[in-house]
């Protein structure tokens, strides 16, 4: 109830005020939930230490508060999606990395794009779908169900598609060998285990290109559609993900919003 009572609030905010006076509200209030230390600041703080092993602690809390600012400004961009016209996205975006997206396309095989809780990867999820071929994400269900559904609408409004957890593998087997695409991320453990290995099975089975991507916030407003050379099915499996979000990671830790334990194999 009160996550969902908390999305009607901010989808609310977001609809009645101004870019600037909503992003600032919105900064705010992350800054007082981190001053309160959820679960969440300590797993973000304890993760940035085993990625940084010599970064001090004035700096990972400094960079953990700047990824509660960055995730309530992507929630509330998010929120945005859906009064957004699909001219106005495309100007959003600027793409770095176009030719390794152009190769996926272009070689005709179904594709397993990789991200990761970074940026804003609901902006990244529509984007690629309003250029397809057609894109099916993997998403936890939220706790709440009504907060679920409405993030639903939010995706299937742009084209995105979604994959039932109880037949992940069916599903997503499915829309590769029908040379579509699927988006896992793969910086959390996903139900059956490491998302990496799981990926890379998968694209073994059904032939597909694993495609590292994140979406990434260069200004409010503005975003970069970040993609990595593709992964065979070995490299995936071999921590060729890790080494294609190294760089994103290590020069904006503070978009990262690594608020659950690591898999293994990601340090």
């Amino acid at each position: 109830m009160l996550a969902c009572l908390g999305y009607l609030t901010a989808d609310l905010a977001v609809r009645l005020l101004p870019v600037g006076p909503a992003d600032r509200l919105a900064r705010g209030l992350a800054r007082l939930a981190f001053a309160v230390r959820p679960p969440a600041r300590r797993r973000l703080e304890a993760n940035l230490a085993q990625w940084r092993p010599g970064m001090s602690a004035a700096a990972r809390r400094a960079t953990a508060r700047e990824a509660f600012e960055h995730f309530a400004l992507s929630l509330a961009d998010s929120l945005r999606l859906a009064r957004l016209a699909p001219a106005a996205l495309e100007r959003a975006i600027e793409v770095r990395g176009r030719e390794h997206l152009e190769h996926a396309r272009a070689s005709g095989r179904g594709v397993i794009l990789l991200s990761a809780h970074a940026g804003n990867w609901e902006w990244g999820a529509a984007w690629l779908a309003s250029h397809g071929p057609p894109l099916h994400v993997v998403a936890r269900p939220h706790p709440d169900r009504r907060v679920d559904r409405r993030f639903h609408r939010l995706r299937r409004a742009r084209g995105v598609g979604m994959l039932p957890g109880r037949l992940l593998w069916t599903g997503a087997s499915r829309a590769l060998r029908r040379r579509e695409w699927v988006a896992l991320m793969a910086d959390r453990r996903g139900a059956l285990g490491p998302v990496c290995p799981w990926a890379a099975l998968l694209a073994r089975r059904t032939g597909a290109l694993v495609l590292p991507a994140l979406m990434l916030r260069l200004a409010p407003g503005r975003y970069a559609a970040c993609f990595g050379a593709p992964l065979s099915a070995e490299a995936c499996a071999a921590g060729g993900y890790r080494d294609a979000m190294r760089p994103h990671f290590d020069r904006h830790p503070g978009q990262w919003f690594a608020f659950e334990p690591l898999p293994e194999g990601l340090l």
